[in-house]
């Protein structure tokens, strides 16, 4: 009893807020860690079964969150470090053991899960080297986790030692490499405004080919330009280039045929994957490199009829 009233004059509101923060940044950083590790598995080791399993919105964002996260589980840890070196009784607090024990706890359990999921599709057949790689990614940080607090639960001096300060050491550089490697296969900034930009372009054209078969089957003919589009009930107007302002390169080639023609700033193909998504079965259909794409189309007048060459039924009274 009178150790427990001796641990609660010791920890206050702000070593409860310390404790959770470090815990807490630590569980984050150790699952988006993994994420990345499985982006760049997917991104080296493609899955031909679904080659959009690599993203590279997810890489940014895991990045992103592991810059804001990281950074601030790092001070925490060294302050908390200075505090059990002042006051070493605060390192055996309660709060801080049942956290410990539920950090070696989820660690365990995930390590546990990782060697049966190996083993499973080790006996089913399904062994492959991207499984292989993802499930040692996983070994990786969750053993790391779960040996680094099993040392710190064994030490009984409030010193850290060297070497698991020469370990933490290894394991910041180490992501932070694999941080700045990111950027390497998620693009820089500039690329992904640009990326953005093509999409919009995308979206432009896309929208104006509807517009133009839409012309074709109410009047018969394509239009002669893309202002002919312009309707002042439904609001439409062909838009122009996102970043030029300068109207999008439209040109009749025949009856039934048309070209729509663009200046993309970056390379989008089916082989790449890039701003596509699994449910955009036709994003083939607007594959460009860098610079200026055209793109023809041809209107198929069995498949989009137009109202002109529909019969009057008659109707008999």
């Amino acid at each position: 009893m009178e150790n427990i009233q001796t641990q609660t004059k010791l920890i206050g509101p702000k070593d409860v807020f310390l404790e959770f923060w470090l815990f807490g940044t630590l569980y984050l950083s150790a699952v988006f860690v993994v994420t990345l590790f499985f982006q760049y598995i997917n991104y080296f080791f493609e899955d031909l079964a679904n080659p959009y399993s690599f993203s590279q919105s997810t890489v940014r964002w895991t990045v992103a969150i592991l810059i804001a996260v990281l950074p601030t589980h790092i001070f925490v840890l060294r302050l908390r470090e200075k505090d059990y070196l002042a006051i070493p009784e605060k390192r055996e607090a309660r709060l801080r053991k049942w956290l410990t024990y539920l950090t070696l706890f989820i660690a365990s359990i995930t390590c546990v899960v990782d060697f049966a999921t190996l083993v499973f599709y080790f006996l089913d057949g399904e062994i492959s080297v991207r499984f292989i790689l993802k499930v040692l990614a996983v070994a990786t940080v969750a053993g790391g986790v779960l040996w680094y607090y099993l040392t710190d639960l064994r030490r009984t001096i409030p010193e850290t030692p060297k070497s698991a300060k020469l370990i933490r050491i290894i394991a910041v550089v180490a992501v932070i490499a694999v941080i700045a490697g990111a950027f390497f296969i998620s693009g820089s900034p500039f690329a992904a405004r640009d990326q953005k930009i093509d999409s919009q372009r995308e979206s432009d054209l896309q929208g104006i080919q509807s517009q133009i078969i839409y012309h074709w089957q109410k009047k018969g003919v394509l239009p002669t330009s893309l202002s002919e589009l312009t309707d002042s009930i439904s609001g439409y107007k062909a838009p122009n280039d996102p970043e030029t302002g300068v109207p999008y390169e439209y040109k009749i080639t025949d009856d039934l045929n048309f070209e729509l023609c663009a200046t993309f700033s970056t390379e989008i193909s089916k082989d790449n994957g890039i701003g596509r998504y699994p449910m955009q079965n036709d994003s083939y259909l607007w594959d460009h490199g860098k610079g200026k794409t055209c793109f023809e189309r041809s209107i198929d007048p069995q498949l989009y009829s137009s109202d002109n060459n529909l019969k009057t039924v008659p109707i008999f009274r």
